[in-house]
């Protein structure tokens, strides 16, 4: 079957409030929608603007448009198309990410298949997710978990890294206020040094937390390997995990207990599935994150959580930061997330939606 037609469509959205870390402040949600076409049907995909590849709507507009010239008429060849891609264009993941999860999309409704099925998955459970605090002060923070709670979350995520001693007391209130049954993830963002790290852990481990994520420099790798080996907290590489390559480095190094494998960081769902080759060959767990994305991405990150039992944790709230939905077939409910029963990823964009935003 071959590529008929793509389209490219940029996209700029207001979020509902701002999401702030340690790294900077968001405003708004940028993603380029990619649609693809072939054999009567529609696949969709999406990639995402953010500071951790440095890539913007521009320079990923940039990088795609060339390639559909290259790509109309071609077979739908998807892991030798991500390997041609990569190769030319090493630093543009999350552009990369948007072609990728549309071609699978496609396929999958070509084939009559459930994404997750290529890879002989079944959990099919729906996927435990989050929902995430942006730096706030403590009243605040307080008063989202409260609203998060009452939305059926049983898992809540909170950024520090500005202030540790805030940092504590806004940790404290949040336990306090959703009681023992809920789950608390704390991602630092890279926010702290070694040694505040190390300190940070010892006094947040009374709050019954699961794990910190990247506490250290992204390029202290040296360092994130002392605060995981001196830290009873299990710690979880991010930003210093971007790849397959990069996930080689951390797991074979015993740099960090986790890895957060997020789609526009690798490549898309080719890149997810070559990242959990390693960690199941080394025996390592993930999470599957996400950034400020749109609902096809956030649905193929749940169709790669079902691909692996060692994919342990899923934070797919990204979308939720928009104020309308731009597609439909993703639902939340009893704290987890739904990809609907339908072929492909399961998620279908909103022509009349999107184009309100273009």
């Amino acid at each position: 079957m071959k590529i008929e037609n793509i389209e490219l469509y940029p996209v700029e959205i207001e979020n509902e409030e701002e999401f702030k870390i340690a790294t900077g402040t968001t405003f708004t949600t940028e993603n380029v929608v990619v649609k693809v076409e072939g054999g009567g049907k529609t696949g969709w995909g999406n990639g995402a603007a953010n500071g951790v590849t440095e890539e913007t709507n521009e320079s990923i507009m940039d990088c795609l448009v060339p390639w559909k010239k290259k790509l109309i008429g071609k077979e739908i060849e998807i892991e030798d198309i991500w390997s041609k891609f990569r190769e030319e264009n090493p630093g543009d993941p999350s552009a990369l990410a948007g072609l990728d999860i549309a071609l699978y999309d496609l396929y999958g409704k070509i084939k009559g298949k459930r994404v997750f099925e290529f890879y002989d998955a079944s959990k099919e459970e729906g996927v435990f997710t989050d929902r995430t605090i942006g730096i706030m002060n403590k009243q605040e923070t307080v008063e989202h978990a409260k609203d998060y709670l009452n939305q059926g979350f049983k898992a809540i995520k909170i950024k520090v890294g500005l202030d540790m001693e805030s940092d504590i007391e806004r940790i404290k209130a949040v336990r306090e206020t959703v009681g023992d049954d809920v789950k608390i993830w704390v991602d630092a963002n890279q926010g702290y040094s070694v040694e505040e790290a190390k300190d940070f852990c010892a006094r947040i481990k009374e709050f019954d937390i699961e794990f910190v994520e990247q506490p250290v420099d992204e390029k202290d790798l040296k360092g994130l390997k002392e605060v995981t080996k001196d830290t009873d907290l299990p710690i979880v590489a991010d930003e210093a995990m971007k790849d397959h390559e990069s996930a080689e480095n951390i797991c074979s190094n015993e740099m960090a207990d986790m890895v957060n494998i997020k789609l526009m960081k690798c490549g898309g769902l080719t890149g997810g599935r070559k990242i959990v080759d390693v960690i199941e060959h080394h025996g390592v767990d993930a999470m599957v994150g996400c950034m400020l994305e749109m609902e096809p991405s956030l649905g193929a990150a749940a169709h790669l959580f079902e691909s692996s039992e060692n994919i342990k944790y899923a934070d797919l709230d990204g979308h939720l930061l928009l104020p309308d939905g731009l597609s439909r077939g993703l639902t939340f409910e009893s704290g987890r997330l739904w990809t609907s029963d339908e072929p492909g990823i399961g998620v279908e964009v909103m022509m009349d939606k999107l184009k309100k935003y273009m």
